[in-house]
Order: structure tokens, then C-alpha cells, then sequence
């Protein structure tokens, strides 16, 4: 059974964050405030991953919203990530223009910026709580789309 955005902002903890980003993508209406969390969550979901904080450039969906990036983060109260995010950003010596599509072929080139990264990681901590906040604090300036239940069985492992 499904459930919409405003009943699972209804809970304290962050939960279908995943869900919750492919709905809001998929939603008609976009404005500040959704473009805010839907980079959040791009962000936390690109970081998250084995390369960390260079999920942020290495990920083509990430990658192409560096230009807007660490002021979304800002703005959803992830000031730690919005600051690793510029320091990140001083690291690569490249245009927005450039890192858009992801730079994997550049970090590559310089695998030096792999150790600077190392400890910008340490600098920041899970931002769910920070967005999951965001959200319920702003509630009536984000759509109200279908949150689908997690997919099961077999195709639910291959897609989900």
C-alpha cells in the first residue's frame, strides 16, 4: 500500500528517503524548496556509496547540480556538507561545465585529491535528520505525491 509524502513526514525518523527523492523528481511541481531536497538527497544517496565524498562529482546526477550544490545543502541545515561540498568543489581545478557529466577520467589523472577527500569525509555526519526536518518544516511548499511501498521478491531485489 502506498502512502504520500505528508503521512511519512507524519513520523520523527527519516524513513523511504530513496522513495521519497525518485517521487519528488517525478512530481509536476518543482520550486525552491523541492529542487533543495531533491539535491539533499542526490547528495547523501552519491556519498554514501564506496567513493564518499567523491560520489559528489564522480555521480552524473550529483555532478551536474555542483554549480547549486553546497547552497541546497546550506539551505536544507547541512552546513557541514555544504562546506565539504565547496572545499570539494576549490579541490577541482575545473569549470562547473566540465565536472557536470562526472570526472571520473580527471580523478584518475590526480588520484591525489583521494587523500584530501579522506578527510574532508570525517567532517560531516548523516544529513537524513537534517533533511527529514527541512521537509516537515516546510511541508506546504512540497507536493504531496505517492511514496510506492518497497518492492519485493526477486524484482524488488533487481530493482528496488
Amino acid at each position: 500500500m502506498s502512502e504520500n509524502l505528508y503521512d511519512l513526514l507524519e513520523g520523527d525518523d527519516p524513513v523511504a528517503l530513496r522513495r521519497i527523492e525518485k517521487a519528488l523528481m517525478s512530481a509536476d511541481e518543482h520550486n525552491e524548496t523541492v529542487d533543495a531536497v531533491i539535491s539533499a538527497l542526490i547528495w547523501r544517496r552519491c556519498t554514501a556509496g564506496q567513493n564518499g565524498v567523491l560520489g559528489a562529482v564522480l555521480n552524473h546526477e550529483c555532478a551536474a547540480r555542483i554549480s547549486v550544490m553546497a547552497d541546497h545543502l546550506e539551505k536544507v541545515g547541512a552546513t557541514e556538507a555544504a562546506q565539504v561540498t565547496r572545499n570539494l568543489r576549490e579541490e577541482i581545478p575545473l569549470a562547473d561545465a566540465q565536472i557536470r557529466s562526472g570526472i571520473i577520467d580527471w580523478i584518475d589523472v590526480h588520484p591525489e585529491i583521494t587523500g584530501n577527500v579522506v578527510t574532508l569525509k570525517r567532517n560531516i555526519d548523516d544529513i537524513a535528520p537534517k533533511v527529514w526536518s527541512f521537509m516537515q518544516e516546510r511541508q506546504e511548499d512540497l507536493p504531496d505525491p505517492q511514496i510506492p511501498d518497497k518492492r519485493k521478491g526477486l524484482f524488488g531485489a533487481l530493482f528496488g
